[in-house]
């Protein structure tokens, strides 16, 4: 078995949820026989020392307290671990974006989870929705607008984005939980909308909106990837917005979906094959917009999905046969596993150059 270096926290609005996720994870890693390292993330992006973080773990405190210090000084915690895997599960921005996966590779430690570029790709709707219509795959009719452009030309833009029929989603490119995530009912709200989702990243995505359902699911693997039963989400509100997930608590989450088998079949390809052209590997939760009875669109790719008790991605695969350790291990496994391969491709060059050099 191995030591794993649990990541939790972090600077994103998820901080709290990535709290819980680690609770639930870190159990299932001790049943599945693994010794757990807690490395907590405080809300200032500063790590907190072993003892500090498993207090969080312990369920004493359900997020960490920034320390006020400079970040860089703190990654001697990180240093020092001395683990085999690392196992990140901070949510959102700066840790499912590609940037604390950058950081594993340089620790040259395995991590658990997508790579660098499926990771930062999937965070970014605009690239994500490139790549996938670049591949035939289903999205949804989409326009982006970036913060130059709106202010340069905003009769243009607006124009431009006219085309749409409301109502519309207006999502900034980059972010998470639905934050400054909006529902336009009118043309004459679009503007503000744009204007609201440029305050979290600059550029926003302008997508036609879709009356139908929310479906799930979870996709697992390496070289080879499965897919999970699918899940449905039921909005308490208009769509399934950042109140909806963490404060109104009206939303309902049903496992296995209503579906007949040869839809559910098409979803579980699509999940794959999503996830497999941003260069996926170890999980991800993959959203489908459902129109009418037959007609699927990919919404977002989610490398980093949540690991609460009831979140979809543990309770998918609990569904499909694979219990949430035996769940945990298998990607404590593929992170060793993919790990090993990347270390001897490195090799493999440094032996080809040391060959055409004559050394």
């Amino acid at each position: 078995m191995a030591r794993v270096g649990l990541i939790f926290g972090g600077r994103s609005v998820e901080h709290k949820v990535s709290v819980s996720s680690a609770r639930t994870v870190a159990a299932a890693l001790e049943e599945a026989g693994h010794e757990v390292v807690p490395l907590g993330v405080a809300a200032d992006g500063c790590w907190l020392e072993p003892a500090a973080a498993a207090r969080a773990l312990a369920g004493e405190v359900d997020a960490l307290a920034p320390l006020g210090r400079r970040v860089a000084g703190t990654l001697r915690v990180l240093v020092e671990a001395a683990v085999d895997v690392l196992f990140p599960i901070v949510h959102g921005t700066w840790g499912e974006d590609g940037s604390l996966q950058g950081l594993c590779e340089m620790f040259d430690v395995a991590y658990a989870g997508a790579g660098v570029t499926a990771s930062a790709l999937a965070m970014d709707k605009a690239f994500a929705k490139q790549l996938l219509a670049a591949r035939a795959l289903p999205v949804v009719d989409y326009e982006v607008v970036g913060k130059g452009e709106l202010e340069r030309a905003p009769a243009a833009v607006l124009a431009r984005l006219g085309r749409f029929t409301p109502p519309i989603f207006v999502k900034p490119s980059v972010g998470g939980s639905s934050v400054g995530v909006s529902r336009v009912p009118s043309l004459a709200c679009l503007e503000t909308a744009v204007r609201l989702a440029l305050r979290f990243d600059d550029r926003v995505v302008v997508e036609r909106g879709i009356a139908g359902r929310e479906l799930e699911c979870a996709v697992l693997g390496h070289h080879t990837l499965e897919a999970s039963a699918i899940g449905e989400i039921v909005p308490g509100r208009e769509f399934y917005d950042y109140a909806d997930k963490y404060l109104a608590d009206e939303a309902r989450l049903i496992a296995p979906a209503e579906l007949p088998e040869e839809l559910a079949r098409r979803l579980r390809e699509l999940a794959v094959d999503a996830f497999a052209a941003l260069g996926g590997w170890g999980m991800a939760r993959v959203d489908f917009l459902l129109e009418g009875d037959d007609l699927v669109w990919i919404n977002e790719i989610n490398t980093l999905p949540g690991f609460t008790r009831i979140s979809m991605y543990p309770r998918l695969w609990e569904l499909s046969g694979v219990p949430l350790p035996a769940l945990v291990d298998r990607l404590v496994a593929i992170a060793r596993e993919r790990h090993g391969e990347r270390r001897r491709l490195d090799d493999g060059i440094k032996e080809w150059i040391a060959e055409i050099s004559g050394e």
